[in-house]
């Protein structure tokens, strides 16, 4: 057995842990349940959907946080009777490509596309095909509003606080009432 000096044994403890589980901010059940309500607050959110919301969870294939972060999502969602007062049908896609995911969604007619982990070097270039799209990207994890999704979640002070990426709700068509932009937390 080898003997390690305090420093080593200081590196070691303050080195990042690799393999720790990627966890959200905020307990994807209130996340869930904070879509459902910010939605009403979208001038374009009823002629949008109609008569159903159309929700997609999007995870990386392969990528244990995602998958598992993402199923959590789908039952969180389905506990919810409604989103923004409308039914909902909640789908779980597999990740296969930024032009194909855009292109579906498009097509389909999806208004809610939520991101679960594992696209973190990515947001930018998946904002970006979602612009011109008439509906409203969303992350599990804080950091993804910042780099280009439009809404997400975050803790200050022990509270959930809605993250905003004004710049691309506009793109997106998402345009949020006044009273509900000044309670969250706004990027450019």
């Amino acid at each position: 057995m080898t003997r390690r000096g305090p420093l080593a044994l200081a590196l070691l403890l303050l080195s990042p842990v690799r393999g720790r589980a990627v966890e959200p901010e905020v307990p994807l059940e209130l996340q869930a349940e904070l879509v459902s309500k910010v939605v009403r607050y979208d001038r374009n959110f009823q002629e949008r959907v109609g008569q159903e919301v159309l929700v997609w969870v999007v995870y990386r294939a392969g990528v244990p946080d995602s998958e598992r972060i993402s199923r959590q999502m789908m039952t969180a969602l389905s506990m919810l009777p409604a989103i923004g007062g409308v039914k909902h049908t909640d789908v779980l896609v597999a990740f296969g490509g930024t032009k194909e995911l855009t292109q579906a969604a498009r097509e389909k007619k999806a208004a809610i596309v939520i991101f679960a982990p594992g696209f973190e070097d990515e947001v930018a270039g998946l904002a970006a095909s979602f612009e011109g799209w008439n509906g409203l990207t969303v992350t599990t994890i804080a950091a993804g509003v910042e780099k280009g999704f439009v809404l997400g979640f975050d803790l200050l002070s022990g509270k959930p606080r809605m993250l905003l990426q004004l710049t691309q709700a506009r793109k997106q068509n998402a345009d949020f009432k006044a009273d509900v932009v000044r309670i969250m937390k706004v990027y450019p």
